[in-house]
Parts: C-alpha cells; sequence; structure tokens
C-alpha cells in the first residue's frame, strides 16, 4: 500500500497504521483524532483509485489518443442515494410484495421510483416526474423507459398504490418481521396531523381542526400509525382533519384483529398509547377486547398521589440519562400497576410555562386594577365582563386564583379587585413533570413498564420523518384520493427510511437518513465525452470513484454499484 507523502510526525505513525487497518476491514475508530482520520481518509481515496487502475491494466484495455482540449462532462445525476434505496428495497422484497398484492411489472417498476423519490426528494408530483428524468439515476437501476414519465402516470401509480393499501401492508408487515425480528409485542399508536394549501373545497377529507403544527388557519388531515417496537409501521389509517383521538382506537382494534397474521403473534400485543386516547370508554374498550396496555390517563389521577410526589426525589428509584432524571414508583392495583413518573425535564418546561401564563394572567388583573381606579372603567357589569375575558384568556392559571370585586356603597361600581391564590396552586407546583403510566402488566418490572413506554418516541419519530425527510407537508392536492394516496406513498417511503436506520443501527452506526443522504448525495453518475484523433466523439457513461465517507456507508451495509461502463462512438 504506497501512502504517498505522510505529513505526520513520526510519532503519530503507529497510530495511523491502527486507523489503516481498521478501515480495510471495514471498520473505524469512534474516538479518531483529526489529523489521522483525515491522513487515512487520503490515503484510502488514493488506495481506492489505484486498486481500480490496477484492474484496468490487469485486463485488456483501450488505448486511444485524445484531445484532452475536448474532454467534458453531462448528464451529471446522483447515485448515491439511490444505490441505498435500490438495495433496501431488494433487501424487503418489495418487488414481489407489489406482484403479490396485485400491481403489474411497469406499475411495479414506476411505484419504485416514485416511493424513491419520496424519500430522496419529496415533492410535488410535477417535481417527482422531473427529478426521475433529469436529476437522479434511477432509472438506470430500474429501466431506461422511465425517463419518459409524465405526470399524469405519477398520478396513476398513486391511485393504484392506494387501491392495494390494506395487502401491500400486510404483505410488508409479514416481510419486516423476519427480516428485522422484533424484540418485543409492543405495538406504538398515536395520530398527527397536517395541513393543507388552498381552499379545498372539493376534498372531503380536508377539515378543520386543532393543528399539532400551529396552523389553524388551514384545513387538515389526520394520519394514524401503529408501529411496532422496532419503528416499522403495521398499517396506517387516514381520517378526515380534526378527527377526534379517542374515537379511533375502535377502527384501530378492528383493523388489527382482521389484518394482522395471527402466525406472527404467538401472545397478543401490548398496546401502548397517549393520553389522547387514552379516555376511561378506551380503557374499558382494551380490556372488553383482551389487550394488555401500557397508558397515560387523562383523567387527573396525579392528585391521588399528592403526598407520593412531593417526597419523589427522596424516595423514588431513578435513572439519569445525558440530559434528563427520571424518578419512579411502581405501585400495583387491582387491575394491574401505576408507575408515578416524575420528569425533571417535563417539569423544567412546565413550570416555565406555567410560571409564563400566571405572570401575563396576573399583569392583566393588574392593569384591570389601574383602569379602575382612574376611573377609566366602573360600572359593575364591565368589570365582571373584563375579568370574564381574562379568566377565559388563562384559563389554566384562572382556577388557581380568587377574583372578588370590592364594590362602592350603591353597589353599582366598582371601587377594586382582590386577588387570592388558592392552596391548589401549590399542589400543581408539586405535580409539574409528573404523569402516571397504567398498565394491565401486574408483574412487570418498573424499569421496564418506564422503557416500554418511552418507546412511543417511535412512533413521534416516524410523524417528524414523515413531515422533516418525507414531505407530507404541506399537501396541495384538492382531492380525497390523491390526498390518501400522497399519505401512503409517504408511508411506504418510510418504510424504507426505518429499514435503513435499523439496519445500520444493529451495524453500530447511528446516523440518520437525513445525514446519510447529505453524505451521499456528492456520488454521482456522469457521462464523459471526449474526441480521438480521428475526430471520433466518445460517450462514456460512469459511476464516480467512491469517497471514503460513501464507501464507509457502503461496506457497512454491503452494497455494491451495479451500473456497469457504457462506452458509445459516435
Amino acid at each position: 500500500m504506497n501512502l504517498g507523502k505522510v505529513k505526520l510526525e513520526k510519532s503519530q505513525w503507529r497510530r495511523l497504521a491502527f486507523a489503516l487497518e481498521g478501515r480495510l476491514s471495514g471498520q473505524q475508530a469512534l474516538m479518531e483524532e483529526p489529523d489521522i482520520s483525515a491522513a487515512t481518509a487520503q490515503i484510502m481515496k488514493n488506495y481506492e483509485f489505484y486498486k481500480i487502475q490496477k484492474k484496468r491494466k490487469e485486463s485488456k484495455g483501450k488505448f486511444l489518443s485524445i484531445d484532452l482540449e475536448s474532454v467534458g462532462t453531462t448528464a451529471c445525476r446522483s447515485l448515491g442515494p439511490e444505490l441505498v434505496a435500490h438495495d433496501t428495497w431488494k433487501n424487503l422484497s418489495m418487488d414481489h410484495i407489489l406482484r403479490a398484492a396485485g400491481l403489474k411489472r411497469q406499475n411495479i417498476e414506476l411505484a419504485k421510483a416514485v416511493i424513491t423519490a419520496r424519500l430522496l426528494s419529496p415533492g410535488s408530483e410535477a417535481h417527482t416526474q422531473r427529478w426521475i428524468r433529469y436529476r437522479s439515476s434511477i432509472a438506470e437501476l430500474i429501466n431506461t423507459d422511465l425517463l419518459n414519465t409524465k405526470k399524469d402516470s405519477v398520478y396513476d401509480i398513486s391511485d393504484i398504490l392506494l387501491y392495494y393499501k390494506e395487502e401491500i401492508e400486510k404483505l410488508l408487515r409479514e416481510k419486516e418481521a423476519t427480516v428485522f425480528p422484533r424484540d418485543s409485542t409492543l405495538f406504538l399508536y398515536d395520530l398527527t396531523n397536517t395541513y393543507f394549501e388552498g381552499v379545498c373545497k372539493g376534498n372531503s377529507i380536508a377539515k378543520r381542526g386543532d393543528s399539532k403544527e400551529k396552523r389553524s388557519d388551514c384545513k387538515l388531515v389526520t394520519l394514524a400509525l401503529l408501529v411496532d417496537s422496532r419503528g416499522f409501521p403495521v398499517f396506517s389509517q387516514i381520517y378526515e382533519g380534526g378527527k377526534s383521538e379517542p374515537i379511533t382506537l375502535l377502527d384501530l382494534l378492528d383493523r388489527l384483529e382482521k389484518d394482522v397474521d395471527k402466525t406472527l403473534l404467538t401472545i397478543s400485543p401490548t398496546l401502548v398509547m397517549d393520553k389522547g386516547i387514552a379516555t376511561k370508554d378506551n380503557i374499558a374498550l382494551l380490556k372488553k377486547r383482551g389487550y394488555d396496555y401500557l397508558v397515560v390517563e387523562r383523567r387527573k389521577v396525579q392528585e391521588d398521589y399528592l403526598e407520593e410526589f412531593a417526597k419523589a426525589k427522596n424516595t423514588f428509584e431513578k435513572i439519569i440519562k445525558k440530559d434528563n432524571t427520571i424518578y419512579f414508583k411502581k405501585i400495583k392495583t387491582e387491575d394491574g400497576a401505576r408507575l408515578l413518573t416524575l420528569s425533571e425535564t417535563k417539569k423544567e418546561k412546565e413550570e416555565s410555562m406555567d410560571t409564563l401564563k400566571e405572570n401575563r394572567f396576573l399583569e392583566d388583573l393588574t392593569n384591570l386594577k389601574k383602569s379602575i381606579k382612574k376611573g377609566n372603567v366602573r360600572l359593575k357589569e364591565k368589570v365582571g365582563r373584563r375579568i370574564g375575558r381574562i379568566m377565559e384568556r388563562y384559563p389554566t392559571v384562572a382556577k388557581y386564583y380568587d377574583i372578588t370585586l370590592v364594590l362602592d356603597k350603591s353597589q353599582k361600581e366598582a371601587v377594586t379587585i382582590k386577588t387570592t391564590k388558592k392552596k391548589t396552586r401549590d399542589d400543581r407546583k408539586i405535580l409539574t413533570g409528573c404523569y402516571i403510566i397504567e398498565t394491565t402488566h401486574k408483574d412487570m418490572d418498573a424499569e421496564e413498564i418506564l422503557k416500554s413506554y418511552t418507546m412511543l418516541t417511535r412512533v413521534e419519530k416516524a410523524f417528524q420523518s414523515l413531515k422533516t425527510d418525507l414531505g407530507i407537508r404541506p399537501i396541495y392536492h384538492q382531492k380525497a384520493e390523491r390526498t390518501r394516496g400522497h399519505l401512503f406513498i409517504s408511508v411506504l417511503a418510510y418504510h424504507l427510511l426505518n429499514s435503513i436506520e435499523v439496519n445500520l443501527k444493529d451495524k453500530g452506526c447511528t446516523k440518520k437518513w437525513s445525514t446519510i443522504r447529505r453524505q451521499l448525495s456528492t456520488h454521482r453518475r456522469t457521462t464523459v465525452i471526449m474526441t480521438d484523433r480521428k475526430g471520433g466523439i466518445h460517450h462514456i457513461r460512469v459511476s464516480s470513484t467512491p469517497e471514503s465517507s460513501h464507501q464507509e456507508i457502503y461496506n457497512l451495509l454491503d452494497i455494491k454499484d451495479p451500473l456497469k461502463r457504457i462506452h458509445l462512438k459516435l
């Protein structure tokens, strides 16, 4: 291995040797020194190029006299992220799944291109069509006929995939359970919504509601996901915007019992949900259907354990994390167990919000008091209305205060107002950051209950990826079925995204898809044009040599570039 010029002190050569040995075996030290890392990367880049050149020399090469001034490039397309998506598609047997669901070959090829586009460069149908034709090498990896893809074809494949949605999700679920075995039977359920651009007059599922993205000015659509313990979607449901979260549970249980292959679940799954869904009626429904669960109840059961929470930091068990400390105590109940939980991070956040609202509430009351004193507002009815508006503005704070209107002798005009803090305000301070996890698993270890409930972040991660990496917001479609198709394609793209991240995580790499996509974006497929001595024009379609950062990912995922060098002489 020719090292070339090594710009390192001799004392660092031994560490350089270890670093090179690691790269050659497909590994990289986590705490590698920057100088060593830079030198190693440069040597490996030269080495990979040397290997390619040596291989070419050993083969029967074609030698021509070329006019160097004529050398140029054209049709430069993205290749790196496409190779990862292509390999993941193959590992999940997506061609077989779509064929088994009922799609024809040409539809499968277009579906692959469109879903890959959503994973790599999310956008409108027009954007997807341009990306396939002019920016990506995906057509070379699938079928070059895709370069003639029209915008209407992208709409059509959306409709076709939606038609076979339930069967595709069922087959995907079965495949993922074998490729990425679960370590538990936890199923995590949650809902999110995203907003539309436009009036959506003809879109029956575009409705007003409480936007999780603070876009109450727009109509919404709701997406529900049930994911397993490794973050893979079990299935998805699409509802109109503003759909009440609790009433979707019945649909979930019906679909679960109808759709999930019993051979994959030797025992009934445990459902994990947040308090938005866990109403008293829904908990009764879960018990009636025979499901185990882990939930945070909507009702304020924390108040029943005020004394325990007041002593939490001295008497509870605790887990110290990098950015949070969680205190917890398990209490057995007749039907299962409750885990009293106090999160320091949650407490700080809630106290900060409470203090801000309380200060504004008291400031508004003080301003009203000044107006009364100046005589700007005195009539009992008007002052009462002003107090009512202030209490409506800050309902979470106002309930902790008694406000008394002091009247003059005539009992018609206000003299001032008196504000008295209730004892329950101090109780609220004790209970900030506190919540109670309720479960049917009476014998489950306290720490395991906490760990299982916090897995709910995996469905939150899925929603975050769908919104930030896979472009489900905003939605521009003005028809309900096109909206459903748009969301389902994003869910299918998330299956690929999660497969990539889980595969890397299993091999010790915690990089997110957004990082991988950015890192591989510089690996390209290009046509080199040159003119020989006799005036012949040569077009050579070739993949660029992977850089060390590219090769590191390819080695982890065992990816090889299947595209060959193509030489055309004109």
